[in-house]
Formats: structure tokens, C-alpha cells, sequence
């Protein structure tokens, strides 16, 4: 997969693109829902015998214009752009979410980013926006569009009559309800982080202060290094500090370790007796 980072510099140096199929979104988190859209994208773009392209952004429009709001994310660009990979995306273009990008009318949207790669199809769901204020839909896209590519709406995925939704995993994952969390991600949540050792804790600090973090609580989880994983538990205190229980994994000479958490369930009772041992991560 071809990473691309977008801006309007970018933009107006691009020599002429090949056509694509286009979806479209911020995609945080890329659960169930994100993935609909995706795999619709997909099956059009392999009907046209044409790459798949996503177009997702920077940051969040609500760190933009309220950059002390309390928002988090789900996942990390890094992250986003791996379950891009898994999703067989073959382009993803990463566009600078900054005042001129959210000063744009719909129609400078459509000219400047969606005409000028060259997508022959735009694919995104029931409840994508855009322009400035966000203030079109997809209806208004698919009249903007006049012709020069297809627009295709996917309908709102729903699980127990609620909407599949990034603020609904947020929710969930910020009271501690991981399984649920999980169930709409398609996968298990996680993070990576810093392994470090003071005070006869293990204490993980996130790579990034922005993302989404469970509720204070004891939970259970895989922490894995570059050559071991094991099943842990993990707490995250009522400040936010994370400590770990791990029996193979340990720094060594003060230095941090970087790690993975992949976050299973809340825990109720002690549990750390039922932790198995750890095991070394298969090469290659």
C-alpha cells in the first residue's frame, strides 16, 4: 500500500492521476461500519479493474477548532494506516486537516481534492459531510459530482438497533466496556507505549496523549515487545497512570521498551494468578 500525504501545496504539483475509486471518510478507529464502506469501495473498484483509494485526514476537526476539547482518538495514524493495509486498501492519501482544508466550499472540495485525483467513483457512508462547517452530504455529492464520477452511499450499519459509530466505541472503551468495544471494532483494541520500570512498578505511557483510554480499572490483556507476548494485567489508575503485571517482559538498565497492549476485558476480581506465561513471538 502507497502512502500519501496531501496539502494544497501537493495538490497543485501533481502531475495527472490515474483514475481511482474513492472512499471516503475520517475512519477513526476503522471498525465494522468504516469497513462496510471500505469493502463496498473494494468491490467497485475491482469491478472497474482500478485501484482502491481511501482519502482520510490528519486530525479530527474538533482538535482543530477546540483544541483543549476533551476528544480522543481510537486509533493512531500508524494504526489507521495498518488496518488500511488489512482492508487490501492499495492507496491511501492521509490530507492535512488544517483552516484552509475546512474553509473550502463543497465545490472547491470536489474540484481541488476528489476531480483532481481522479476519482471515477466516491464511496462513503450515509453520514459523511463536508465543506465548509460541514455543512453537505452525500446527497449534495452526488449533485456536485454532475457527472464526472459515480456516488455511492453506504447505508448505516447498526448493531442492537444502535448506530456502529466511533463515538459509540469511544463511549464504551472510556466506561470500561471493552468486549462491547471489540464487537463493534472487529478486532481488539489496543495501544503502544512505553515500557518503563520506577518504584517497583512496570508503568506503560502511551505514544500518543490523544488516544482513547479505558476507564479506571484492572483488565485483561496481551502486552507484547519485539520478541515475547504475554497475557497480562493491566490497571489503569483513576489519574490515568497505566501499570502492568508481567513476568517475561522487563526493562532492562532503566531503558524502555516499547510495547503493544491488546486490551480483551474488564476484570471484577483479581485475577493475576490465571495470567499464563509468556511466550516468545514467532519470527518472520
Amino acid at each position: 500500500m502507497k502512502v500519501i500525504a496531501l496539502n494544497a501545496q501537493k495538490l497543485n504539483q501533481m502531475p495527472k492521476q490515474a483514475p481511482i475509486v474513492l472512499a471516503l471518510g475520517f475512519f477513526d478507529g476503522v471498525h465494522q461500519g468504516h469497513q462496510q464502506v471500505i469493502q463496498t469501495a473494494k468491490r467497485l473498484a475491482d469491478e472497474r479493474h482500478l485501484p482502491l483509494a481511501v482519502m482520510t485526514f490528519n486530525r479530527h476537526a474538533s482538535r482543530l477548532f477546540q483544541p483543549d476539547s476533551p476528544f480522543r482518538y481510537l486509533n493512531t495514524i500508524d494504526q489507521k494506516t495498518a488496518h488500511m493495509a488489512e482492508n487490501e486498501v492499495n492507496l491511501l492519501y492521509i490530507a492535512d486537516f488544517d483552516q484552509r482544508l475546512a474553509g473550502l466550499t463543497p465545490t472547491e472540495f470536489v474540484d481541488q481534492y476528489l476531480l483532481k485525483l481522479n476519482a471515477q467513483a466516491v464511496v462513503a457512508g450515509f453520514d459523511y459531510t463536508f465543506g465548509r462547517g460541514g455543512s453537505h452530504g452525500m446527497a449534495d455529492l452526488d449533485r456536485l459530482s454532475d457527472g464526472r464520477f459515480d456516488v455511492v452511499t453506504v447505508k448505516q450499519l447498526t448493531e442492537r438497533r444502535e448506530k456502529v459509530s466511533s463515538t459509540r466505541i469511544r463511549h464504551l472503551i472510556g466506561h470500561g466496556e471493552i468486549k462491547a468495544a471489540n464487537a463493534l471494532l472487529g478486532y481488539a483494541y489496543e495501544l503502544t507505549g512505553q515500557l518503563t520500570a520506577a518504584h517497583h512498578l512496570l508503568i506503560i505511557t502511551p505514544d500518543s496523549p490523544l488516544q482513547q483510554l479505558p476507564a479506571a480499572g484492572r483488565y485483561f490483556c496481551i502486552v507484547r515487545d519485539d520478541h515475547l507476548q504475554e497475557p497480562a494485567v493491566v490497571t489503569v489508575e483513576e489519574n490515568q497512570q497505566i501499570t502492568v503485571m508481567l513476568s517475561g517482559i522487563k526493562p532492562q538498565d532503566n531503558a524502555p521498551i516499547s510495547v503493544k497492549v491488546t486490551w480483551l476485558q474488564q476484570l471484577s476480581v483479581d485475577t493475576a494468578e490465571l495470567v499464563l506465561p509468556s511466550r516468545r513471538v514467532a519470527e518472520g
